[in-house]
């Protein structure tokens, strides 16, 4: 089937695929999918620029900082009551 007999992934679809994307987790056709997705879309695209925002001030975040494992537990405790899996451990 040739790329431009795909049926476009919507919204709803880019949201849902969104984390697994930026983590670099989704196979090569999906992500060309949310990438084709954020190409026509430029509120999914803000939504994406947020995401790796937000991403790259957790990964900013120093554990010696007042509060930062407090802030870690908590964020993790809300991720896990909206159903995100905790990722595999990297030990």
């Amino acid at each position: 089937m040739s790329e431009a007999a795909v049926k476009p992934i919507d919204c709803m679809e880019a949201a849902r695929r969104l984390w697994a994307y930026l983590d670099g987790e989704l196979d090569a056709p999906s992500a060309a999918e949310v990438e084709r997705h954020l190409g026509e879309c430029a509120r999914c695209r803000e939504v994406t620029r947020t995401q790796r925002r937000f991403l790259g001030l957790l990964g900013d975040l120093s554990t010696d900082a007042p509060g930062a494992v407090d802030l870690r537990v908590r964020v993790e405790a809300a991720l896990r009551s909206a159903g995100v899996p905790r990722p595999p451990d990297d030990s």
